[in-house]
């Protein structure tokens, strides 16, 4: 008996020291880790922080004071600085969509195809290229195009895209219309514009021309480079003649 619980006594001494040992050795190997990421972060936020501030500017510069060119040198800058080809990716698409707001397509596309899509590319990346790409092949007359990104990209997901609604109630303006208009809500200054264009030209379209008007006025009434707000310009002058006349 004095065997057998001077036996266990030991494996319990065993059993403490060698939990005492690898616990020691886990909380070692923690701190180490935990001080290792923390260095990391730190380093990460020290490369980031200057690349976040300019990003911060640029997009007070697009967004508020709608002046895509400012927001080109600034990304422009920060595509040179940062080599890392996600940073890239998303410089690219920023000048894409900035070339496109001031009607310089080819240059639009260039930054686009730059970017290149495998299983490996991260989800926000795929989503703004498809976006953008879904875009482009719209303005240039390639609907069916347009259309096949959006069954393959957007649709299932649900989310209501500007694009999207063109091309749902292309035969049905009326639709479009009051679909457009519950966009509106909660979006950005420049979304909100883009928005009030396509609800002009749709109004144009049925040949409610005072509604067009109203709408053209709203986007035309902001000081940009940005191609839609010129040509509201140039359509509330048209379509105030055309008032006249009627």
């Amino acid at each position: 008996m004095r065997k057998a619980a001077l036996k266990t006594y030991l494996y319990e001494i065993i059993f403490i020291l060698i939990y005492k040992l690898s616990m020691d050795i886990f909380l070692r190997v923690s701190y180490f880790v935990y001080s290792l990421l923390w260095i990391l972060s730190v380093i990460i936020m020290i490369y980031l922080f200057p690349y976040l501030i300019l990003l911060l500017i640029g997009n007070h510069y697009l967004f508020v004071k709608l002046d895509p060119e400012k927001y080109i040198l600034i990304i422009e800058k920060i595509y040179k600085i940062f080599k890392i080809n996600i940073m890239k990716d998303f410089n690219r698409i920023n000048l894409s969509v900035c070339y496109w707001l001031l009607n310089e397509k080819e240059k639009a596309l260039k930054y686009l195809n730059e970017i290149k899509i495998t299983r490996l590319t991260l989800p926000i990346i795929k989503y703004c290229y498809y976006r953008n790409l879904m875009e482009y092949k719209y303005f240039m007359g390639e609907k069916e195009e347009a259309r096949k990104i959006f069954d393959e990209n957007f649709r299932k997901s649900g989310e209501k895209l500007v694009i999207g609604i063109m091309l749902d109630y292309e035969n049905n303006p009326q639709q479009k219309i009051i679909e457009l208009e519950k966009l509106l809500k909660g979006k950005r200054k420049l979304y909100q514009i883009e928005i009030k264009f396509n609800l002009a030209k749709t109004y144009e379209e049925i040949g409610n021309f005072e509604k067009a008007l109203e709408f053209y006025k709203k986007v035309a009434e902001k000081e940009s480079e940005i191609y839609f707000i010129k040509v509201a310009k140039e359509k509330v002058l048209e379509l105030s003649l055309k008032n006249k006349e009627m």
